[in-house]
């Protein structure tokens, strides 16, 4: 796969202040970024509505109108780029109570209508206030993302997942926390930290030197190795349970499995239906059994 550098995006440093000052120059922070991928987006646009001499596989130069089709990043890039709220989704408009359940009946965002109501009400007044506060409601800051204007594109369909960011550091990070407080509450945190660090070496595999609570700062790499243990490291450290702990065990066993099942099924480089029927499934089990960790 060849990969074009276009541009570095400016990162500000964070403001974690709310004088009049700091507001001024988050504004100031946002209208660059909008500016920046206005400049990038630039000739993508204009060959989009023009189309482009495009040489093909059979040889032959045919006109064709290439256009934006998806944009991988994390959670908090996606809101940053699509001026949302942090506990709002990119894709469409669950509200932020509902975050976690397996429920796909929310219509996707219409950053258009959102666009429009913001130039609008740029100076909100006593008329505007429930404009506000209804894309509030809907964890939307009115005004332009830095997908304006793009020819043909859909904002809400841009939104890629990839598997660093939402499974490896994203649910496993958390499955990884719910975990440690689940054996340290059966007294079994020890039993699976001498199993982590007793790992074999094998051919894909880094043996883990430390114990998850040593490592400082989690990487891919080290993400991806405990995707591929962490079922049977929990199996291990939850042997011989007492009878007052058989579902518990049993239910944190199934969590964990159906996790890490979709996270192996989703690394294939491509897909059937019967392939999306098996991480659709394995989806669906993790909501179920989720319930174990609720407390943590």
């Amino acid at each position: 796969m060849a990969v074009l550098l276009l541009a570095l995006l400016p990162v500000p440093p964070k403001l974690s202040k709310s004088t009049k000052a700091d507001q001024y120059q988050r504004q100031v922070n946002a209208n660059t970024l909008q500016d920046v991928f206005e400049f990038i987006f630039a000739p993508l646009q204009h060959a989009a509505l023009d189309g482009v001499p495009i040489d093909c596989a059979d040889g032959k130069v045919r006109r064709c109108s290439p256009i934006l089709s998806a944009w991988v990043v994390d959670y908090m890039e996606n809101v940053t780029l699509h001026g949302l709220k942090s506990n709002a989704c990119p894709t469409c408009e669950v509200p932020a109570g509902k975050l976690g359940t397996n429920i796909k009946t929310y219509r996707a965002r219409d950053y258009a209508r959102s666009e429009r109501y913001g130039y609008e009400n740029r100076f909100p007044d006593s008329k505007s206030d429930g404009t506000h506060v209804k894309f509030r409601g809907l964890g939307i800051n009115l005004g332009q993302t830095v997908f304006h204007g793009l020819h043909r594109v859909s904002a809400p369909d841009l939104h890629t997942q990839d598997m660093l960011h939402w499974v490896y550091l994203g649910l496993f990070k958390h499955m990884i926390d719910w975990i440690q407080a689940f054996l340290k509450k059966h007294g079994r945190l020890q039993a699976f930290d001498d199993v982590w660090k007793a790992l074999p070496p094998s051919p894909g595999f880094l043996v883990p030197k430390k114990t998850y609570r040593e490592v400082a700062q989690w990487q891919g790499k080290e993400m991806r190795n405990l995707g591929r243990c962490i079922l049977a490291v929990l199996a291990v450290g939850l042997r011989q349970p007492k009878s007052s702990q058989v579902i518990a065990f049993k239910h944190a066993l199934g969590c964990v499995r159906a996790l890490a099942d979709f996270s192996m099924m989703a690394q294939g480089r491509s897909h059937t239906s019967d392939t999306i029927a098996y991480m659709e499934h394995y989806l669906d089990q993790f909501h179920r059994m989720k319930g174990i960790f609720l407390e943590f």
